[in-house]
């Protein structure tokens, strides 16, 4: 969803992606309310469908009826529109209604359909648009998709506000990779938020390889007298440090240690304790004699960015120019201009590598040391 000024508000119409999709097996005439299809698998009765591609001319949206969807033709509720050539795709994208919402008092206080702000899908556009006349600059909006015959919703978007959404937003960026595609026929909005996270996944890595103290979290765990604890922790990706309490006052940081270098019969100390990996997300301790508390601090694998108001992390917030960069690289080979793809690749690498560089620890008033990559010989001493 995004305002485009005016208090123009419009939502992006993307319900065909992923949708279930069949095509029309003859052409069909303005007026009727059957379409005969190839498959009707995936369809269910009442939901909306979408006859065409969104944004062309003649693409409009229907609501089966509340008979069966199987076999060779799907009965409507009302009369198409427009003449639908054969091979027309069908999606059964279920909504059919976009209601757009309000705060009065931004985004600290709770939307509500805005009167007349029930609109149906125009999916002869790539955006759904409502004026809100009565709208102002301090507003907030979200929307949700209404199914009218089901009278089901969908979950509610992010907020939009007057200023739209952020330089380092997920819609952001793939509205500035759109904006240099050469031809975007075959670049689904899907396909831009998957490359944009892949991306996000690279850098997010390189920052860990050159600073140990990038992007960390920290958890408390519970380990049974058995010496084991779970971490359940979805965002867990590696151990950086490691705190045990037995008794919930004192803490002692513990050493890594091998699940096979201790011996049978090896004998611990409490304020000395050792932890190990005995699986993915399974830890050990030793000693093992009482249950207590583990203190966790490790690599975070960081949140996908899925809604169009997410936005990236501070740190990467000076090199969107490589997102772009390297989403115009997937665009291209997978238009097959491997050529350009390369180009605009190594592009992307080059700013991953500046990334890499300063955001290495550092300091830019001290001292600068080297770490000598082999020891220098007795006669280098004097040179």
């Amino acid at each position: 969803m995004e305002n485009i000024g005016n208090m123009i508000i419009q939502q992006q119409n993307l319900l065909q992606i992923n949708a279930p999709k069949t095509y029309l097996t003859f052409g069909e005439s303005a007026g009727g309310n059957v379409i005969r299809w190839k498959n009707g698998s995936g369809f269910s009765s009442n939901w909306a469908v979408q006859i065409g591609e969104t944004g062309e001319k003649q693409t409009e949206v229907a609501i089966l009826s509340s008979g069966a969807t199987t076999g060779t033709a799907g009965t409507l509720t009302a009369n198409t529109l427009f003449d639908h050539p054969s091979d027309t795709p069908v999606y059964g994208i279920k909504y059919d209604q976009i209601v757009f919402e309000k705060s009065t008092s931004g985004t600290a206080g709770t939307a509500a359909p805005i009167s007349n702000g029930t609109i149906g899908i125009q999916a002869d556009s790539l955006y759904t648009i409502f004026d809100d006349t009565t709208g102002t600059t301090t507003d907030a909006w979200k929307t949700y998709y209404r199914a009218s015959v089901l009278t089901v919703n969908s979950i509610e978007s992010d907020w939009i506000t007057y200023n739209g959404y952020t330089f380092y937003s997920l819609a952001k960026m793939r509205e500035r990779i759109r904006e240099k595609l050469w031809s975007d026929k075959f670049i689904t909005d899907s396909m831009l938020n998957n490359w944009i996270n892949e991306w996000r996944e690279k850098m997010r890595n390189a920052a860990i390889s050159v600073n140990q103290d990038f992007a960390l979290g920290t958890m408390n765990v519970a380990f049974g007298t058995d010496g084991y604890g779970t971490i359940s922790d979805w965002a867990f990706k590696q151990m950086r440090r490691f705190d045990i309490t037995y008794n919930g006052v004192d803490w002692f940081m513990a050493s890594k240690m091998g699940y096979t270098t201790f011996l049978p019969n090896q004998v611990f100390n409490q304020s000395h304790p050792y932890f190990y990996m005995s699986g993915e997300n399974t830890f050990g301790v030793k000693p093992e004699s009482s249950g207590g508390t583990a203190k966790i601090a490790y690599y975070e694998l960081g949140s996908v960015l899925i809604n169009d108001a997410d936005e990236l992390e501070y740190s990467m917030r000076g090199y969107t120019a490589s997102f772009i960069s390297y989403g115009l690289s997937q665009a291209a080979y997978k238009e097959n201009k491997p050529d350009l793809g390369n180009t605009l690749f190594a592009s992307a690498a080059s700013d991953l590598e500046r990334f890499k560089a300063e955001i290495s620890p550092r300091s830019k008033t001290g001292p600068t040391y080297i770490t000598l990559s082999e020891p220098m010989s007795s006669d280098e001493y004097w040179i």
